[in-house]
């Protein structure tokens, strides 16, 4: 039988108990609860090598080796902000640039860096410019003495070990043009395969390789889900959750219609690296085509968020989840910054397209006629241009012919981009073709365009709607867009703990 003050003391060793706990979860959240992000904005450098500038391929190297080494928020600039932009940015913002030069193969690299309250008060740029020495020792030396916290893996895997392959790495880098990636794949190949512990030159023949087949799918060689996989694959083993590979990784298997994969690739970078705001254009991308259009338009809050008033669209692709949710304003917005960035045919076509909705025809022909100049890139877009001119004109029969044309090019590509094929589809269902509209409808489902909410209500595809072939389709649309709404609902995405905006 317990004594008489056996109830007090146990009494006792409870509450302490409990405040022992409740003190160790206060400190807990007060433990785990995340920072701000670092962000850091990199400005317009140059990097002398003779007659040419890699500037462009440092940028992004410096840019994934901050990335990956400290989750930080990484933006390319061009000039230093003015006064009226820096009352807008924290005061923490860091800024970035670089003068450099190659000598024989060793690297001379200096850094400047600020930051927005440094700039405000007058006060000078911190600069490190060491001697020249070989570009490894040169990037570690950077790696040391920048003012930025290491979280992540070592400098080793993400640069080549042999001086000379490091200025074929910058080489590679400095490309952002698909034919010209197209025309250097075989030097990218042979680059990864003498530095395969690198995961930056896997990364860069994964771009080469995904840009080329948009372009050259021959150079590019068969077999796309093997090879093209295996070298993203290879880079997540040397860099896990890598954001530029997986960035692209994910661009990749959208277009070829595994969106769920690309968006559990997505996630397990994003629990790394949550603050990189390319990864939420790949969220958006996956899951506006695939009907996600709430996670989609989260993602791009978060992306917002992160860049603020330094925000800027994807050169990447043109965003059309706010089209699909009937926001035609703010899609006009997103358009209206593309174009001033970069008027490729991709955006003259969305614009002459969104005219034609709005019952603008007129102006909805201009952007039409200006996206078929013959210097217009990405190509498929260009091809649209032309169909949609054509109906305009009042020549559907050419349109259709157009068309037809496009249809037999585009299938010899390896990556069938359902969403594109959707417009196929209501460019047929536009000229009056209304079996071949609901064909690529139907094709465009099986490549992974599942977007219920524009195949349900998009004012070109009307006809399609009166198919007899259309509940089934219909009925096969919704039930995917439902298994993956459960697999993916709009919180996935969303970081632990919010930040305010940058701005």
């Amino acid at each position: 039988m317990p004594t008489s003050h056996a109830f007090p003391v146990r009494l006792r060793v409870w509450i302490a108990l409990i405040l022992a706990l409740t003190g160790l979860g206060v400190a807990g959240r007060l433990f785990l609860r995340p920072t701000a992000p670092e962000r850091v904005l990199i400005l317009a450098s140059h990097l002398e090598d003779g007659p040419r500038d890699l500037g462009p391929g440092m940028a992004v190297l410096l840019a994934d080796l901050l990335e990956v080494l400290t989750g930080a928020t990484v933006i390319q600039g061009q000039d230093p902000p003015v006064p009226d932009q820096l009352a807008k940015l924290p005061s923490s913002l860091r800024l970035l640039r670089f003068t450099g030069r190659r000598e024989g193969d060793n690297l001379t690299l200096a850094l400047a860096w600020t930051t927005v309250a440094d700039l405000q008060a007058g006060r000078p740029w911190r600069i490190d410019a060491p001697q020249a020495t070989e570009p490894q020792r040169a990037l570690e030396h950077l790696v040391q003495h920048w003012p930025l916290t290491l979280r992540h893996r070592s400098l080793e895997d993400l640069v080549p070990r042999t001086p000379s392959r490091f200025w074929r790495l910058l080489d590679g880098l400095c490309i952002q043009d698909d034919h010209a990636a197209s025309a250097r794949l075989p030097e990218s190949w042979a680059l990864a395969q003498e530095e395969p512990g690198c995961a930056t030159a896997w990364t860069v023949l994964g771009d080469h390789l995904y840009r080329s087949l948009w372009v050259n799918p021959d150079q590019a060689g068969i077999g796309l889900s093997s090879r093209t996989h295996q070298v993203f694959q290879r880079v997540m083993t040397l860099s896990p959750g890598h954001p530029r590979a997986t960035f692209l990784w994910s661009l990749m298997l959208t277009d070829t219609g595994n969106q769920s994969l690309a968006l559990k690739r997505l996630q397990e970078a994003l629990r790394l690296r949550p603050d990189c705001p390319d990864l939420y254009i790949g969220v958006a991308y996956a899951c506006r085509t695939s009907g996600l259009l709430e996670g989609a338009r989260k993602a791009l809050v978060r992306r917002s968020d992160l860049l603020g008033s330094l925000d800027s669209p994807s050169s990447w692709v043109a965003e059309t989840t706010y089209l699909y949710l009937g926001d035609l304003a703010a899609f006009h917005r997103e358009l209206t910054r593309a174009e001033s960035l970069h008027p490729d045919a991709s955006i003259l076509f969305y614009r002459g397209y969104l005219a034609l909705i709005q019952g603008a025809p007129q102006a909805s022909y201009q952007h039409f006629r200006d996206g078929c100049s013959t210097d217009m890139t990405p190509a498929p877009f260009l091809d649209l241009c032309r169909a949609y001119t054509a109906h305009l004109e009042g020549r559907d029969a050419e349109g259709l012919r157009e068309l037809r044309r496009v249809d037999e090019v585009r299938g010899k590509l390896r990556i069938p981009d359902g969403e594109w094929t959707f417009k196929e589809a209501e460019a047929y269902a536009l000229l009056g073709d209304a079996d071949r509209a609901m064909e690529c409808a139907t094709r465009a489902f099986v490549q992974g365009f599942s977007c219920a909410a524009w195949y349900e209500t998009s004012p070109f595809l009307e006809p399609v709607r009166k198919h007899p072939r259309w509940p089934s389709l219909h009925r096969n649309i919704r039930e995917r867009q439902a298994e993956l709404e459960a697999e993916f609902p709009p919180t996935s995405f969303e970081p632990r703990g919010a930040f305010g905006p940058l701005n």
